[in-house]
């Protein structure tokens, strides 16, 4: 029983010597995959360099009858129209049993249309506030090639693929959530669909855009800054023109007016010398300048000058303002509801000090009763601010890792803040500026603001970091740089993605060194799995060695929770098939007699 173990042993391991490459079908196809739009035509040879007993195409459309005598067939068809065809090239070689190689065919249609609408919106869009675009793609197969671009102008802002099999045409609709500032107004949206279907199919990918959808957005005025001192003159004029959609009301108000402005422009030199007040409101809002307009002259002008004009203060931290004069006087003095400073005459200059101020709303003023004319005064703006007391990042209802091209909301929560108005709240991705929003409110003292964002992650997001930033802007006079308070931990960002290989197909020629890689990135990690005609194993690995190998191809699919993606290895030996060389006589004598030790082992 031994002997016959041992026999046998050594009949298998010369077979397989023997056969080792006898299992690559000795056809070749050209090409080796093909890419035809739906019917359209296509042809594909197909050819042998070994005598035959015949050979053929088997297809759906366009199937060959077995020939013989022949060393190149063709499958030709001149109008395509099955979605899922799968030809494959048969031979009856002289040696040998029947072999065949398949055809990969993928046949595609290019979308009938592309269009980009607002979902439930027809009104212009308003500052700050989100919207949902839609993207609907029409009759384009097979999806599994499609990618659907979110374009702003010119720059890219999504991209979406699909993991979709089915090979008929369907209809796609895809969504991006934006939350347009003032910058967008005037903006276009467009989407675009893309098939890319390979190193075989058309170049350029075929690429289908949208008609661009024109945004306009509506926004509140903003001045660029809240005061502005003016030398009258007959050429200077009091400005307070800012941009704003809809187009923004002027209100003047000032003691030296006695009738309503409604023009955004005065010129100084109808004015006297004080202070006017700018007011600009449309129905999103409001935003007021202050003009102080000194006369050159100084008649008409109060004789009081403040160092410095305006005063930004942290809550509890010190101020102190010098208020001057050049004039004779009855008295000078401060008003205040934190330290006054009582009338005092045969002064030329009295200061306005506090050493802890504590209330947020306060309006100091200084005044003078000159021996010449009325009493006048002269307001100190001050602003009391106060830095977070905390900025915290955080997801909105979800724990668990992302999944590409899925939308989450992100969450930045800003503790004790004032005054609001001045503040800005900044979303980074990594060092990268994605989002800013600022508040309209007016109300002085501290305030909790929250703020969202929407994101669609995809792969290349995985291992980002997300951060917001709470910066207190408050002016030239302010602290500079201005105050900004990170989120104290930043937001580590997992994605979940599929595979998916950069080339659905690659050749290898044999050799030791060389290696069937199939790895690729994906998360959670994928799994691989292997077939082949030539492969009796489970193979688990990402890699193989060719060597290892008989020549024929080798199907590679990665997967993983989140789907899966399949790369083809075509193997090809630098030496003909062995299978097909002249045998020697001693071996050609050798596999009846191994035969015949294993048929009698058999029995």
């Amino acid at each position: 029983m031994f002997q016959h173990l041992i026999v046998y042993l050594f009949a298998v391991s010369q077979l397989v010597s023997l056969t080792g490459a006898e299992d690559e079908c000795p056809l070749q196809l050209n090409p080796q995959r093909v890419v035809v739009r739906y019917g359209g035509s296509v042809e594909v040879n197909c050819n042998t360099s070994v005598a035959n007993k015949g050979m053929g195409w088997e297809a759906s459309e366009g199937g060959m009858p077995m020939t013989k005598n022949q060393s190149l067939i063709t499958w030709r068809v001149s109008e395509l129209t099955e979605w899922d065809i799968k030809p494959v090239c048969y031979i009856n070689p002289n040696k040998g049993a029947q072999c065949q190689v398949k055809l990969p065919v993928t046949v595609y249609k290019t979308p009938d249309s592309v269009s980009i609408s607002t979902v439930n919106h027809t009104e212009p869009m308003k500052e700050g506030q989100q919207y949902e675009l839609q993207c609907d793609v029409h009759d384009v197969a097979p999806v599994q090639y499609l990618t659907v671009k979110w374009y702003k102008g010119k720059t890219l802002m999504n991209e979406t693929t699909f993991t979709d099999t089915d090979k008929t045409p369907d209809n796609k609709t895809v969504t991006l959530l934006i939350r347009p500032d003032r910058a967008d107004d005037g903006a276009q949206y467009r989407c675009e669909a893309e098939l890319d279907l390979g190193a075989e199919g058309p170049q350029p990918p075929p690429t289908y855009s949208s008609e661009p959808l024109n945004v306009e957005v509506y926004y509140k005025p903003q001045h660029s800054s809240s005061t502005e001192t003016i030398i009258k003159d007959d050429k200077v004029m009091l400005d307070c023109t800012v941009k704003a959609n809809p187009a923004p009301d002027y209100t003047w108000s000032s003691d030296h007016l006695k009738e309503k402005i409604s023009s955004s422009v005065i010129k100084s030199s109808a004015l006297s010398p004080g202070k006017y007040t700018c007011t600009t409101s449309n129905s999103l809002g409001r935003d007021s300048k202050v003009f102080i307009l000194k006369s050159t002259g100084a008649q008409d002008e109060c004789p009081l000058q403040l160092n410095p004009q305006r005063v930004v203060v942290r809550y509890g931290g010190s101020v102190a303002v010098t208020c001057n004069t050049s004039v004779a006087h009855k008295g000078i003095g401060w008003e205040a509801s934190e330290r006054l400073v009582p009338m005092t005459r045969n002064q030329s200059l009295i200061t306005w000090r506090v050493s802890e101020l504590t209330e947020w709303d306060i309006n100091p003023y200084c005044y003078i009763n000159p021996n010449k004319g009325a009493q006048c005064q002269i307001e100190l703006p001050v602003t009391v601010y106060k830095t977070p007391d905390s900025v915290s990042i955080s997801t909105v209802i979800h724990t668990e890792p992302m999944k590409e091209g899925q939308q989450y909301e992100l969450q930045c929560d800003v503790h004790g803040v004032a005054p609001v108005q001045y503040l800005t709240v900044k979303w980074y991705k990594n060092q990268t500026l994605l989002n800013q929003t600022t508040f309209s409110d007016t109300i002085e003292t501290p305030v909790n603001k929250t703020v969202t964002l929407l994101i669609r992650p995809d792969r290349a997001d995985d291992g980002a970091q997300y951060r917001c930033e709470a910066e207190l802007d408050l002016g030239a006079e302010g602290p500079q740089p201005p105050p900004k308070i990170n989120s104290t931990e930043p937001l580590n960002v997992e994605v979940y993605y599929k595979p998916r290989h950069s080339s659905s197909t690659e050749t290898i020629i044999k050799d030791d060194k060389v290696m069937l890689d199939c790895t690729v990135k994906a998360n959670p990690a994928p799994d691989y799995t292997w077939s082949s005609d030539h492969l009796n194993l489970n193979i688990s690995s990402s890699v193989i060695k060719s060597s290892a190998l008989s020549p024929g191809k080798y199907t590679c699919n990665a997967t993983n929770t989140q789907g899966s993606d399949i790369k083809v290895f075509i193997v090809k030996s630098t030496d003909p098939p062995k299978s097909y060389q002249k045998l020697s006589p001693a071996r050609s004598n050798v596999r009846p007699k191994l035969l015949l030790q294993i048929s009698l082992t058999l029995r």
